[in-house]
């Protein structure tokens, strides 16, 4: 059972947890940080693919199999290079003058894009509302570091609701 609200308490809640002014509002910013970057977008990846005439599905599968294959060459070009020579050689069993061009207009698409990926290092967050942000370096610490509650405690006692009589 849920105990009514009045109109009173909505606003009073509201003013004091939602409302912009209040310096007891809190927000949620989660920034993600990725542990690798492509410097060609996963758009030009498949540009890169359509060239190579492979099927619907097979062109789809390995956009995405580059797009983790480069990102984990760590912006070196070579590396990039080799992962894909190999990639387009081994596994989808492509010719090698088609091979050729691909790397090709690889290297023309890094060199266009080298640097210019969006990516800003340590950009400042939005305004904090005057608080402090708190930021979690390791999740399974702060997960660690949370205190348990005792759950959900409902409003009426449950014994009020036992029937201990027989039945007939």
């Amino acid at each position: 059972m849920i105990k009514p609200l009045t109109k009173a308490e909505m606003i009073e809640f509201f003013d004091h947890y939602m409302h912009p002014a209040s310096p007891h509002r809190a927000k949620l910013a989660i920034y993600f940080v990725a542990q690798a970057k492509s410097d060609v977008s996963t758009r030009q990846i498949s540009e890169l693919i359509k060239t190579l005439d492979l099927g619907a599905d097979i062109a789809a599968q390995a956009a995405a199999d580059l797009q983790a294959r480069l990102s984990a060459a760590g912006h070196d070009e070579e590396k990039e290079v080799q992962g894909l020579r190999d990639y387009l050689l081994h596994d989808l069993k492509v010719t090698e003058a088609k091979i050729d061009a691909a790397v090709e207009s690889w290297r023309k698409l890094h060199a266009q894009n080298l640097g210019t990926n969006g990516v800003v290092k340590d950009a400042k967050p939005p305004s904090s509302n005057g608080t402090s942000p708190f930021v979690i370096e390791d999740v399974r610490d702060f997960k660690a570091s949370l205190t348990a509650t005792v759950g959900p405690r409902p409003v009426k006692d449950l014994t009020e609701y036992e029937d201990l009589d027989s039945k007939l």
